[in-house]
């Protein structure tokens, strides 16, 4: 067998063919050494120069890459080349052990770059997801497909070698099958497809916060990959779903509230009809100094005014305040001076479609702080004063009987 490595022990005098087995194997060991040897050499410069400068750089990336053993697999490269240059020396003059060996130590060497690829593609994807541009990308999904696609492909070129085919016949051979590669990776498939659109679309991110109300899924959004959606629900189990269900199906995303730094307060009060009336010229005189009514109390008697002289008692009666109107007029004042509203969006104070439970009256506003808690706080401010201030309009707000009430009755 005529090559480069006979021609090289040719120079150096070294005739194999006068070896018997057990120099053989001592040859296989010194090898094996040597190449330990360099092993553990590189990963000493690794470890005590080059991981030093990694550290001491600016840079996050080679940080990421040093602790996710990206250069550790990329050194391991070496060996696994000397492994495929010199331990087929030792059976050069046995074909059949010299083919062995060669297509061992080429498997060996394609499955040690198969680890530093896929090792390299981790990093890859955590570099990416922590920069704010690509936090709206399907990263995780994109390279968990490109995993996929070259474990794919190293296990294709580690049979041909195996089997002493050209990887291009075995691709060619797949072909015929594709039908039965699309059943096996479907959820793959469907899931990057269903990435990339709700990426495309702006549908989510990594850090959103969704709804999914048919699945019970109420959180934020921790971790968007080629199958699965991971959500961390505000009780703090983890809820996994389908890409390509979010897709199909419908969610709610909240994201927007906190971008537009508004939040909605929506919330209705039951009115007691009974408690409805009009207030007389003195109980208006209450509340005309007060300075989120006098404005619309004096508009509103010069209206009346206007309208008895021009002899319209119907415009003039239509006029005549209740302490419902009052009473909504205030409160809707009250929330456009409160240092939580928010004057970009619409507020409003309006009543609703009366129920038998009463007229359910509505405060409707946008609060300028969208934190949880601090918005749960301004809507609880906001309700306890309605139901302090509604006794003084002479408004009561309306409860269904409770135990106590029969009882005091019974009294």
């Amino acid at each position: 067998m005529e090559n480069w490595r006979t021609i090289l022990l040719n120079w150096l005098h070294i005739d194999i063919s006068a070896l018997v087995w057990y120099e053989q194997l001592a040859m296989v060991c010194v090898i094996l050494l040597i190449i330990a040897i360099v092993d553990r050499l590189s990963k000493f410069i690794l470890n005590r120069f080059l991981s030093r400068l990694v550290r001491a750089s600016k840079a996050k990336w080679d940080d990421i890459l040093l602790d996710r053993n990206v250069l550790n697999n990329l050194i391991a490269i070496i060996p696994a080349i000397l492994l495929v240059l010199f331990l087929p020396f030792v059976f050069v003059d046995d074909p059949t052990l010299y083919t062995i060996t060669q297509r061992l130590s080429w498997i060996y060497l394609v499955a040690i770059t198969l680890r530093f690829v896929l090792s390299f593609f981790s990093a890859l994807a955590h570099i990416l997801e922590s920069a704010d541009s690509y936090k709206d990308k399907p990263i995780r999904g994109t390279i968990q497909m490109l995993e996929v696609l070259f474990s794919m492909l190293a296990v294709i070129i580690m049979i041909s070698i195996a089997v002493n085919k050209s990887p291009v016949y075995l691709l060619t051979g797949l072909g015929a099958s594709a039908a039965i590669l699309m059943l096996v990776f479907q959820d793959l498939i469907l899931g990057l497809v269903a990435g990339i659109q709700l990426s495309a679309n702006k549908m989510m991110q990594v850090g959103d916060w969704v709804v999914v109300k048919d699945k019970g899924i109420d959180g934020f959004v921790i971790e968007i990959t080629l199958t699965t959606v991971k959500i961390r629900n505000w009780d703090y189990t983890i809820s996994t779903i389908q890409p390509q269900a979010l897709v199909n199906g419908s969610f709610v995303n909240w994201s927007n509230v906190f971008a537009s730094g508004g939040r909605r307060i929506a919330r209705a009060v039951n009115i007691d009809i009974r408690s409805i009336r009009f207030l007389s010229d003195e109980e208006l005189q209450q509340w005309a100094d007060n300075p989120l009514l006098a404005e619309f109390i004096t508009e509103t008697q010069l209206q009346i005014t206007a309208a008895t002289e021009r002899g319209d008692k119907i415009r003039a009666t239509s006029l005549r305040l209740t302490n419902l109107t009052l009473l909504r007029r205030y409160m809707h004042n009250y929330i456009m001076q409160h240092p939580a509203f928010n004057k970009e969006f619409i507020s409003l104070v309006r009543l609703l479609e009366p129920t038998p439970h009463g007229q359910p009256m509505q405060i409707y506003f946008f609060s300028n702080d969208t934190a949880w808690v601090n918005y749960e706080d301004i809507q609880a401010r906001v309700f306890e004063y309605l139901y302090a201030i509604a006794p003084e309009f002479g408004i009561n707000i309306f409860q269904s009987p409770s135990g106590e009430d029969i009882q005091g009755i019974n009294k």
